[in-house]
């Protein structure tokens, strides 16, 4: 007999939330894209205060949601709707027309059915004002990227966006996207190929386009970093990140930039004031 999509939705809300009790899934669910400016938060765990009420039927029941604040100070919404048996969860997203005004109509930003069991939203703002947001697909380990051509424009297809051969493994944290004081993004996310998981870094040199991967490493001990729980950038425009171990909360490592966009310093472990200086 074939399973009623209502009967679906339900046991897949039910069993979200038994996981998300007991803990087995990532510290947080969803990504974080942080800005140069301190403490300034630009894509973060939705609270109930924090926007204006958004009106309309939303697609489904709505799980993980971020949201992004553009150059222009319109916010764009995004979350993850458990729709139906065929296509499982997927992402939608709603924008806003003026800074602090209502946000329209929910709009599918791609028919793709998403990874339970490691999902991942995280959206970005270029400093054009186009969209980006990175997941992982329904059975894969693969982060894919799909942004838009220009701002408000049509979304691309998902493509790959990892080091080759590297997919996300689970339990390491969500990626975190960091924008420049120039409007740029630092992509930070822990990958593994054939060997032990890594932090990597991608760096835009325009709205849009991506450079190269630099490996920064497992960090100074060897059960390796989680992604980032912060990352700041310095007046001279270098990055600092710093980042727990991945099986010991309490621990924390840190790695910055020689020079902006450039090689970075080995990794320092912050135990016992080891990274008081700098």
């Amino acid at each position: 007999m074939p399973k009623s999509p209502r009967r679906f939705t339900a046991v897949a809300t039910v069993c979200a939330a038994l996981i998300s009790a007991v803990g087995l899934l990532a510290p947080t669910a969803q990504a974080q894209v942080r800005t140069g400016a301190p403490a300034s938060v630009l894509a973060a765990p939705d609270a109930e205060t924090s926007l204006p009420r958004d009106t309309g039927t939303p697609p489904g029941t709505e799980g993980q949601s971020t949201t992004v604040t553009r150059p222009d100070g319109t916010q764009a919404r995004f979350a993850v709707f458990s729709t139906d048996y065929a296509t499982g969860q997927t992402i939608w997203y709603r924008t806003q027309s003026a800074p602090g005004g209502p946000f329209g109509a929910w709009s599918q930003v791609n028919g793709m059915s998403l990874n339970f069991q490691n999902l991942v939203l995280t959206a970005a703002a270029d400093a054009d004002g186009a969209l980006e947001v990175f997941t992982i697909g329904y059975q894969s380990s693969v982060l894919v990227r799909i942004h838009q051509a220009g701002p408000d424009g049509p979304w691309s297809a998902p493509e790959p966006f990892g080091p080759a051969g590297a997919g996300v493994p689970r339990f390491f944290g969500p990626p975190v996207a960091f924008q420049r004081a120039d409007g740029t993004l630092a992509f930070f996310e822990v990958y593994q190929g054939s060997g032990s998981p890594r932090l990597y870094v991608n760096e835009q040199s325009a709205p849009g386009v991506w450079g190269s991967w630099n490996d920064l490493g497992s960090g100074p001990l060897p059960a390796g970093v989680a992604t980032p729980s912060s990352v700041t950038q310095s007046a001279d425009g270098r990055l600092t990140v710093l980042a727990h171990m991945w099986n010991a909360t309490s621990w924390t490592a840190r790695i910055s930039e020689q020079a902006p966009g450039g090689p970075w310093d080995p990794w320092q472990d912050c135990r016992n004031g080891g990274c008081a200086a700098g």
